[in-house]
């Protein structure tokens, strides 16, 4: 495979999504944050974020390389980033 990335888990908290009902305000809990697991190859490992991809097509030409859903995590939420390797 041509790709010059390299494959990585990163581990990353997120904010819970949000609730859409209507709620007292007594009933609402003080829930942490969530735990995330995201795997793919890093695109962009900057000190504003972490660039990943989970998908790639056209990987034997690497002048034509694709993407497809990739996600930008703020490193300041970023716990935790391991290399995985690539076996033939």
């Amino acid at each position: 495979m041509a790709n010059p990335c390299s494959l990585v888990l990163i581990e990353w908290e997120d904010s819970a999504r949000p609730i859409p009902e209507w709620r007292h305000l007594s009933d609402f809990g003080h829930s942490g944050a969530i735990k995330c697991a995201s795997v793919g190859w890093l695109l962009h490992d900057g000190e504003d974020k972490k660039v990943l991809a989970p998908n790639m097509g056209d990987v034997e030409d690497e002048r034509n390389i694709q993407a497809c859903g990739v996600i930008q995590i703020p490193t300041r939420c970023v716990t935790r980033i391991r290399r995985l390797e690539e076996t033939d």
